[in-house]
């Protein structure tokens, strides 16, 4: 019986792809990422090669995770962390940032705690900037020329509706109706009724638009920035005046 034994059918063709998968997550390995980061590169370049993207956007894809991965690691981060699992990521890069579907500029489930804590950061502003400038310069608390808490109250509830919309109007992930020009002319119009709003406010008898002394303008503006905290706290405020 002879020694040599028939080898199996495709066992080259088996082998070479073995080789080629080794190099591959090998070349990872040499590129500074951890093992389990280099890992999920090596899956997802090899998912990202399955799909219709150039070469070119693939190695593009490809080298900024890895840079951001070599710099993320250094304070614990991982791929998965990072972009999700692999089906996820490959989605995204191949199909760019879900965008968003028409209108929703008014209300989601982010607007309104949005709305209340810009508009309190507007009167906390407001409270405290009148409060403290009244304390030492007693002068300007002349009727007809300090702000009423009227006008205070109408300008940061107006602001507050509008701030959360103004980052919509030009976000490219959400599907806009109009151009950018006429989103611009929009911009300009809520700034105008503000301002609009304002002086109206301010225009009514002091009766309906007291002024406040400069100490309790100093406390409810303190309450404010403790609503801020609280909403901050409990919600997920995005687009806020400081944040």
């Amino acid at each position: 019986m002879s020694e040599n034994k028939s080898r199996p059918r495709n066992a080259g063709v088996h082998q070479n792809r073995n080789d080629v998968a080794t190099n591959e997550r090998a070349a990872f390995d040499n590129l500074g990422l951890t093992k389990r980061n280099a890992d999920y590169m090596f899956r997802f370049n090899r998912a990202l090669a399955d799909t219709n993207l150039s070469a070119d956007k693939k190695a593009e894809a490809v080298q900024q995770m890895v840079d951001e991965l070599v710099a993320g690691q250094k304070h614990g981060a991982t791929a998965k962390n990072l972009y999700g699992d692999v089906p996820t990521r490959v989605k995204f890069v191949v199909e760019g940032p879900k965008r968003e579907a028409e209108g929703h500029l008014i209300g989601g489930p982010d607007y309104w705690p949005n709305m209340w804590y810009n508009t309190l950061t507007f009167f906390m502003i407001f409270t405290l900037l009148f409060g403290i400038t009244y304390l030492f310069s007693p002068k300007m608390m002349k009727p007809g020329e300090a702000v009423g808490i009227t006008a205070i109250i109408v300008s940061a509830l107006v602001a507050g509706f509008l701030l959360p919309i103004m980052p919509r109007l030009f976000d490219p992930k959400i599907k806009h109706r109009f151009n950018g020009w006429i989103r611009f002319l929009f911009t300009l119009l809520g700034f105008a009724v503000w301002m609009i709003l304002f002086f109206l406010a301010q225009a009514l008898p002091t009766v309906v638009n007291p002024i406040l002394r400069p100490w309790p303008s100093i406390i409810v503006g303190v309450l404010a920035i403790v609503g801020m905290v609280i909403l901050r706290r409990r919600y997920n405020i995005r687009g806020g005046f400081f944040g």
